[in-house]
């Protein structure tokens, strides 16, 4: 018996009980023609078709991450591996090939439901201004057809853009004048730290991130006798 009439007799069943309406996994489960839904990494997704990242945070040697992308069987596994098509939808896709690694095939092993893999997303000057998106999805192959059109594809937006944090009133007292060369240096120096807030952090632990930072320009400006490190405002960038 299909899918579809195992479905059909369930509703008559439902209905005979007296239920006012019959719901079903029908549309994300196929068993006669298999198809393939694809699914971000839940940290990022949280089970959403798309994830958002920014490279602000991280140190200026970290040029790309790597992004987990699961493609996931709709339907019964095989006893032989399958391929699926991946496919960049250039016309919602603003990324241009630089930015971005992406395979075009995934193989799905036999007796397997899903297979991962790496979606590399790269760090670039333009991403500093504006986010890059990356849009892909399921082609049909030789041995699967799309899934539903809400799972069958990942939107991926990164960039490298600086705020102005909301709170840097309450910082100036440790680090003075905002500036985005200033915030982008401290967050390159401050070890994986991400942000930093005065109602959560003590006195002590800003006041150390201050003079962590001074030694760190000052060994900046030492390593570029005559080039010191200046803002966007043509200031000397100080922590003192």
């Amino acid at each position: 018996m299909n899918t579809k009439a195992k479905y059909i007799i369930l509703c008559a069943v439902g209905l005979a009980a007296g239920l006012a309406s019959c719901s079903t996994d029908e549309d994300f489960y196929y068993q006669d023609e298999p198809r393939v839904r694809l699914a971000g990494p839940s940290i990022w997704t949280a089970g959403s078709d798309s994830l958002t990242f920014s490279f602000v945070s991280y140190p200026a040697q970290t040029t790309q991450t790597v992004m987990d992308v699961e493609a996931i069987i709709m339907g019964e596994v095989s006893n032989q591996d399958r391929t699926v098509s991946i496919v960049v939808d250039n016309a919602k896709t603003t990324a241009t090939a630089d930015l971005y690694e992406v395979p075009s095939q995934v193989t799905i092993p036999a007796g397997q439901g899903s297979a991962t893999f790496a979606v590399t997303l790269k760090r670039g000057a333009v991403l500093t201004q504006q986010s890059a998106r990356l849009y892909i999805k399921v082609g049909e192959s030789a041995d699967f057809k799309t899934g539903v059109n809400e799972e069958n594809h990942l939107l991926l937006v990164w960039n490298d853009i600086l705020s102005r944090p909301a709170n840097w009133a309450e910082l100036e007292e440790f680090f003075g004048q905002y500036s985005n060369v200033k915030y982008r240096f401290m967050l390159e120096n401050s070890d994986g730290i991400g942000e930093f807030d005065a109602s959560t952090m003590s006195w002590a632990l800003l006041q150390s991130y201050k003079i962590k930072f001074q030694n760190a320009l000052n060994a900046y400006n030492a390593a570029h006798p005559g080039a010191p490190l200046t803002d966007e405002n043509g200031q000397l960038v100080s922590f003192e």
